[in-house]
């Protein structure tokens, strides 16, 4: 079986389903339904069901697919190894983090970065913080980026970045009258949702009053500042909209409620050329320099 094969059978049980696969692998569906059955005959055995509600994995096809997983990582570090031989700064810097931390301040990161390092490609990454620490355990990226508080080992992280949360609006308020004004709320994840639960708590008597809701950080701003409600947003966002009203959160200690950023690793990655210039280049930075100003 060849290389290929091995990324079907893995993004295949990812998604369980042929459309989005074949997207994700650059493939036509009548292209990657010939590679399907070129693979069972191979190895003479029926991998998948297809269904009305997608795919449907036999026992030896789940037991490939965890294999697939296997081999693929094996052939990463057989690359990154053969890189590192050459003692040269190059292959692809595999990194993941929220999405307010790639739209706010990896296109400059990135780009400065590549300055030093021209050989060197980006394998990016959106997710939640949770699932960033996931790719991080199981070494399927170099580097994480993440917005929890967490007890990740002191030897295997370091703080970037802080910033304060703030109430926006687009008009001017207090911040005793949030609780009868209206809020557009949005989802996020689970630890940062709870921290601001927390502090409303400890706050206010009364519940908010939610006008709207939407699906993100950046979908909640826009609807501040076309005058639908206040949000409760990191101050990283605010920046670029200096006639929105802002104030810090306070706890009930006088403390201003932050959020920060950490970058996240396992010892082993650092073995390598490429993840310990892309450490000591961020360590000798100024992370927030990286912040877009527009």
């Amino acid at each position: 079986m060849e290389e290929r094969d091995w990324l079907i059978l893995k993004a295949l049980y990812e998604y369980k389903n042929i459309t989005r696969t074949a997207k994700k692998l650059y493939l036509s569906q009548p292209t990657l339904t010939a590679r399907i059955k070129h693979i069972e005959e191979d190895l003479g055995t029926k991998l998948m069901y297809r269904g009305s509600k997608g795919i449907t994995f036999t026992d030896t096809g789940e037991y490939s697919a965890e294999f697939a997983g296997k081999i693929l990582n094996e052939i990463r570090i057989f690359r990154e190894n053969i890189n590192d031989m050459q003692k040269d700064i190059s292959g692809i810097l595999r990194i993941a983090a929220p999405a307010i931390i790639v739209k706010y301040y990896f296109p400059k990161l990135l780009g400065e970065f590549k300055k030093l390092y021209p050989k060197v490609k980006f394998d990016v990454h959106v997710a939640r913080s949770s699932d960033v620490e996931s790719l991080v355990n199981s070494m399927e990226i170099h580097f994480g980026f993440i917005r929890n508080e967490n007890d990740w080992p002191e030897d295997e992280r370091f703080m970037l970045s802080s910033n304060h949360v703030c109430a926006v609006s687009a008009k001017p308020f207090k911040l005793i009258d949030l609780p009868n004004m209206v809020q557009v709320d949005y989802d996020t994840d689970k630890y940062y949702k709870n921290m601001l639960d927390n502090w409303w708590k400890e706050t206010f008597n009364d519940a908010p009053i939610v006008g709207t809701r939407v699906s993100n950080l950046d979908m909640c701003k826009e609807m501040v500042f076309n005058g639908l409600g206040y949000g409760i947003l990191p101050s990283i966002l605010i920046k670029e909209y200096p006639q929105l009203y802002s104030i810090p959160l306070i706890h009930k200690d006088g403390t201003i409620l932050l959020r920060r950023t950490w970058l996240i690793y396992k010892k082993e990655t650092i073995n390598l050329l490429l993840p310990q210039a892309f450490e000591r280049f961020l360590k000798e930075s100024d992370f927030d320099s990286f912040q877009r100003n527009y």
